[in-house]
């Protein structure tokens, strides 16, 4: 049953296809206006063919086989694409068996009723014939495609509750309408050369057959040239932009140059009483056939034309979601590339990028949006690139076949092992999914592409590394915050020193790949400018620098750190009062000593920098130390599966919840696109009330409200990282909105007399973004990006990653990328498919959790059992212990406890343990049932989906042949009809 929604798109589809109805419509009309005859031959093979019920018979065929194809493949649900993707790859074989049963007598059937003579006749050229059939045989393509369009949508709607890409789908079947004219033009010319119905229909399924099967060329041969050659030539390959939401001109003009060759052909095939000669006539047999041959020239030398030119990148993206649309960005970025090709001179052209991509088939459910919107970029890319950029896609590899053991041994592309959830179940893969960028000596590799990541940017940013490798600079300031990776020093307990290594944060490996990055030591006075041959500034020495935990320098350092800030360097600054102590565990927070000694175990004074900044953090002092107060999550856990993000130090920070007036979250380029970010034991930032700085909130908290440090640690297992239930829940009031990330800008008076800058320029000034949270930067949220969605089928939607190169790049005088690292291309699902497993999985981890409470509670109460049948002998025992009395007695009693004792725990190990098998067979019972109900759900959808297109069409061939038999019935007297 279709919803409302779903209702109003299925008459928005009937809206654009009566339109495109009407322009087919227009577009005959000149024919029945200066070609009436092709017109009446038109409308009599037309009407011929939907007045027999064999014509329905053909129809309810087509549309069941594109029912069949479209949702019945096992890839349809793992995919949970709303498309017709499945169909894509199967449609041009069940054209070979429906474009045949169309054409096979357009011309034999008259030849073989002897009707041929009549219509040759005719006060009308063999071009009117031939035209009025050919158009004919279009219409009833036409009706059949619009019956199988409507009934495939009316499917989607049902499995998406209306939330489709109409013009996407549109599109497809658009694209399907091209590739069925061009198979009539080359089914029309069998039909012509036999007066036998059968012949006609082989001779149509073979003319049709190597167009079709090109596509498949690779089971047949193994040069890989050629079967890139025989693929580009294929009915596939060329449908292929439509599949994609795109009107591509030379896919338009493969498909109308097949029908030029089939309508020219069929009108010297119509026209040979005329040249073949007889008795005493010439045949001109040569003449045809050489004419015919120029004419293929002809059009394949177009198709080549318009693809090669610039005619091709004319391509229109019809799609709702635009999903075949690239970014502006990497739209400037194609076009200097092959603006770069062509104006190449006498010097040495730029080298070709060859872009090497491989991809496996069947992959898992998360990655094939990722994988479908991969092709398509690279689709893109080879089409706008021009010359200058050659895609090497291949998919469909296992993950030991000669392609991957080539990947492997050239790019170190190799096959990974993947957990995924299938139909509900956990399952384990080897999948292939990289590609590799390269450009004269200069290579850039993507071994292996998480299905989170933003596919779109990590390939430009490949493309634009091979080909213009010079970067700028980045600059990291060396703290105990060993961000790139260090080796430090730490006592132990037993007051040992013990060395360890700790690697390279996963957010400044990713840093690496766009920028020179470069560790600094402020134990001496850093250098801010370089200076040119005359000694004054002439550029600066990094773009940006990033300081983590400035709180954790020396003295001297955070002086250093002070005059780099006053000198106006962009900087990052990320300062937390205290980060996450399970992962952060080798440096505290803001106002605690250090515990790593480099060079020297003294303690900077941050406030130092905070007031040059004219910064508030607040806290109160208690013996001689200061705990901040730290903000506390008061909004709704937008996970409600993740109990986890229950916890009071986790604020998940939403654009709906960020109460800025201005709306500067959404309108600054550092934050434009982020909709979503996770902080942990975050701290309120504060400006000055004196400050004369510009003080610009970047993010603030949403609702949240405030708990002391010293409240939160006395609920707090620092240790465990566990919070007490009385501090999960802890809530404060009043809720407001507090800034955690602030750009600080303006000028400032020099912090030391002492320090010198000669080069200085005048009008430098303070330029700093300030990041309440060290968390930011945790490698779990670089997980979370690449791989989204947990095991427990919670799908996250943390942007930190993106935020912090956003803050980077802004700091850094670059906007390249900052709009293209947040952009997804999302296409349809089938949201009332994914509603039903996520309730089906919603039930499962119910369920779940009440048998764990279950189990637990009896094993408590277990345990309470126990402990009350040895209480009197315990009691016994502790009077006996006070009174001193360690005598026989005593021993006597102490046995006596400790037999009752392995009495009583023996069996109830014995039976926990036994408690410990029925719930793991109850939760394998319940994943079981989900997982029966899953497919379920997928078998219902799949049977409706065959059962139901068919009848439209069934219908009306029952209402023709119900009056074909009444018209029959009408000359026959009522004698004659009883016998």
């Amino acid at each position: 049953m279709l919803s409302s929604p779903a209702l109003i798109e299925f008459v928005y589809m009937l809206v654009i296809d009566l339109a495109f109805l009407l322009v087919l419509t227009c577009l005959m009309l000149p024919l029945g206006i200066w070609r009436q005859a092709a017109f009446a031959v038109m409308k009599r093979n037309f009407s011929g063919y939907f007045s027999n019920p064999t014509g329905y018979v053909f129809l309810c065929l087509f549309v069941l086989l594109t029912s069949f194809a479209a949702f019945w493949p096992h890839e349809f649900f793992t995919t949970n694409l709303a498309n017709f993707d499945q169909l894509n790859r199967f449609l041009p074989f069940i054209m070979l068996i429906f474009i045949p049963a169309i054409t096979m007598s357009i011309w034999a059937e008259e030849r073989r009723q002897g009707t041929d003579e009549l219509l040759l006749t005719l006060p009308a050229r063999d071009f009117d014939i031939v035209i009025g059939k050919y158009f004919a045989a279009v219409f009833v393509f036409t009706v059949s495609l619009l019956f199988s369009q409507l009934s495939n949508y009316a499917v989607l709607l049902a499995m998406t509750g209306g939330s489709l890409d109409t013009w996407l789908l549109f599109s497809t079947y658009f694209g399907y309408w091209f590739m069925g004219i061009a198979m009539l033009a080359l089914g029309m010319v069998a039909s012509f050369l036999t007066n036998n119905l059968t012949v006609g229909f082989i001779f149509g399924a073979a003319f049709n057959a190597p167009l079709a099967f090109f596509s498949r060329s690779d089971v047949i041969l193994s040069d890989s040239r050629w079967i890139q050659r025989l693929f580009e030539w294929s009915l596939l390959q060329r449908f292929e932009p439509f599949g994609r939401g795109l009107i591509s001109p030379s896919s338009i003009v493969y498909f109308l140059g097949i029908v030029c060759i089939g309508v020219y052909f069929s009108l010297i095939l119509i026209g040979r009483r005329h040249w073949m000669g007889g008795r005493d006539g010439t045949s001109m047999f040569w003449h045809y056939l050489l004419r015919g041959v120029f004419l293929v020239a002809m059009v394949l030398g177009t198709v080549l034309v318009v693809q090669y030119s610039p005619i091709n990148q004319a391509r229109v993206d019809i799609s709702s979601g635009q999903v075949s649309t690239l970014s502006p960005t990497s739209r400037t970025l194609l076009t200097e590339l092959a603006n770069e090709q062509a104006e190449e001179s006498d010097a040495t052209p730029p080298a070709t990028i060859t872009i090497d991509a491989y991809v496996s088939g069947n992959l898992p459910t998360e990655f094939v949006q990722t994988s479908y919107n991969l092709v398509n970029l690279l689709r893109e890319f080879d089409v706008l690139g021009g010359n200058r950029i050659k895609v090497n896609l291949q998919q469909g590899i296992q993950p030991y076949s000669q392609e991957a053991i080539h990947a492997e041994q050239r790019y170190g592309i190799r096959p990974e092992k993947v957990v995924s959830r299938t139909r509900g179940a956990i399952r384990e893969e080897d999948i292939i999914f990289g590609v590799a960028v390269s450009s004269g000596r200069q290579r850039h590799v993507i071994p292996f592409i998480p299905y989170g990541t933003p596919v779109e940017y990590r390939l430009m940013r490949a493309i634009e590394s091979v080909a213009k490798p010079a970067r700028k600079k980045l600059g990291v300031i060396r703290t105990d915050a060993s961000v790139l990776g260090d080796y430090f020093d730490i006592t132990g307990e037993d007051g040992k020193v013990q060395r360890r290594q700790l690697p390279m944060m996963r957010i400044f490996a990713e840093l690496q790949e766009e920028y020179d990055v470069e560790q600094v030591s402020a134990a001496q006075a850093v250098p801010v400018w370089l200076e040119d041959d005359a000694g004054k500034p002439a550029r600066r020495r990094f773009d940006v620098m990033i300081v983590v935990q400035p709180s954790k320098m020396s003295p001297t350092e955070i002086q250093n750190l002070a005059e780099v800030i006053r000198l106006g360097q962009p900087l990052v600054i990320f300062e937390d009062v205290l980060p996450n102590p399970v992962e952060f565990q080798t440096f505290p927070g803001t106002f605690f000593p250090r515990t790593i000694g480099r060079p020297t175990a003294e303690t900077g004074d941050i406030q130092k920098i905070l007031d040059l900044l004219d910064l508030n953090i607040d806290r109160i002092k208690r013996q001689q130390i200061w705990f901040p107060t730290l903000l506390s999550r008061a909004a709704s856990n937008p996970y409600k599966r993740d109990r986890s993000l229950e916890l009071p130090e986790r604020l998940v920070i939403r654009d709906e919840e960020i109460a800025l007036s201005d709306k500067k979250f959404a309108d600054h380029p550092v934050t434009r696109g982020i909709t979503e970010i996770e902080m942990d034991f975050a701290a309120a930032i504060t400006p000055s009330p004196d400050s004369k700085l510009e003080f610009l909130p970047l993010v603030t908290s949403g609702r949240a409200g405030t708990i002391s440090m010293l409240e939160f640690g006395n609920g707090f297992d620092f240790q465990n990282g566990i919070a007490s239930e009385q501090l999960v829940n802890y809530r404060t009031s009043p809720e407001r909105s507090y800034p955690v990330i602030a750009q600080i800008r303006g000028s400032a008076a020099p912090v030391s007399d002492t320090a010198e800058d000669p080069g200085q320029p005048a009008d430098e000034k303070i330029n700093v973004i300030w990041v309440a949270d060290v968390d930011m930067l945790s490698d779990r949220f670089v997980q979370l990006r690449d791989f989204p969605i947990s095991g427990d089928g919670v799908e996250y939607r943390f942007q930190n990653v993106a935020l912090v190169q956003n803050m980077v790049d802004y700091m850094a005088g670059t906007d390249t990328w900052m709009d293209l690292r947040n952009r997804r291309q999302r296409q349809s699902t089938l949201t009332v498919v994914e509603n039903a497993i996520a309730a089906a999985m919603a039930r499962d981890y119910e369920l779940t959790q009440k048998f764990m409470k279950d189990k637990t509670q009896a094993e408590m109460k277990l345990m309470e059992e126990i402990r009350s049948r040895l209480e009197p002998l315990k009691k016994q025992l502790e009077a006996m212990e006070k009174r001193g009395q360690r005598d026989e007695e005593y021993q006597v009693k102490m046995q006596q406890f400790e037999a009752l004792a392995r009495e009583q725990v023996q069996p109830a190990q014995a039976q926990m343990e036994q408690m410990n098998i029925e719930l793991q067979e109850q939760l394998r019972q319940l994943r079981l049932d989900a997982e029966l109900e899953i497919q379920q759900t997928q078998r219902n959808f799949k049977l409706a989906a065959v059962i139901i297109p068919p009848i439209p069409p069934l219908l009306m061939g029952l209402i023709v042949w119900t009056r074909r038999r009444l018209l029959e019935r009408e000359g026959i007297s009522k004698a004659r009809r009883l016998k």
